[in-house]
């Protein structure tokens, strides 16, 4: 048996990186675009931190509640994360127009690369327990 790690510290990490991928939209989003490059970027950006921490809390609340079910919440969190930007970037294509949901896309795309690549890195090294002792609380 191993000792587990705390699960805030993949959140606390994710959201590290994601901070830099975060300054690097809006920087892009204003040399490209101006004032609605960055206003573009910064609804990417807190759409996409929103969501994925939400669904990423989520995923590790079932965890420890039903680890058999990691793996459907998994798809579904992330499908269903998928679908919330997704309509996230049809709203803003009717209402900022082109200048705004291009940025917005960028960051949107930049940002799950960069909190999922870490998750998955983090989770990976992360130290789970092999078997739970009966009576043992977690």
């Amino acid at each position: 048996m191993t000792t587990a790690t705390s699960k805030s510290k993949v959140l606390r990490g994710s959201a590290a990186v994601s901070a830099v991928a975060v300054l690097a939209a809006l920087t892009v989003g204003f040399l490209v675009a101006g004032a609605n490059g960055l206003t573009g970027a910064a609804i990417g950006s807190i759409a996409t931190l929103v969501v994925l921490a939400t669904g990423s809390w989520g995923l590790f609340w079932v965890a420890a509640k039903s680890p058999a079910l990691s793996l459907p919440a998994a798809v579904g969190v992330f499908t269903v994360s998928g679908m919330i930007l997704f309509v996230v970037l049809l709203v803003v294509s009717q209402t900022g127009g082109d200048a705004v949901v291009r940025p917005a896309a960028f960051s949107v795309m930049a940002l799950t690369v960069a909190w999922t690549t870490t998750f998955a890195v983090l989770v990976r090294r992360e130290r789970i327990p092999l078997f739970d002792l009966p009576g043992a609380d977690s």
